[in-house]
């Protein structure tokens, strides 16, 4: 079993987006949840990635777990996140914000 103390601080890097998509529906958020997973698996250095949402305000969220903040650097720094953020764009009524935390939860 590995030392928890001997492990790097900060890593792995939890990404919480939330956005704005009062005119997104149940079955239009289940297509664009699909499409978002299928596009977000290549994405090296990505470990998870959830998407939810409240329909009633219209506020939904991406869940993303990153192995480092070098490899969230790097995917923000890349030609995919554009590409991936233009699937959601139709929906998306404001401002988009993101914080990230320090995932401290212990290994499997």
């Amino acid at each position: 079993m590995p030392d928890p103390a001997g492990e790097t601080p900060g890593e792995p890097i939890i990404a919480l987006i939330e956005w704005q998509a009062p005119s997104l529906g149940p079955a239009e958020a289940r297509r664009l949840g699909v499409e978002t997973v299928a596009a977000f698996s290549g994405v090296p250095g990505l470990l998870e990635i959830r998407v939810f949402g409240d329909f009633e305000t219209g506020r939904h969220f991406y869940f993303q777990r990153w192995e480092s903040r070098a490899a969230l650097d790097a995917y923000i720094g890349s030609e995919a996140m554009f590409r991936n953020r233009e699937m959601a764009a139709p929906f998306v009524g404001g401002p988009v914000t993101r914080q990230l935390f320090e995932d401290y939860s212990p290994g499997d």
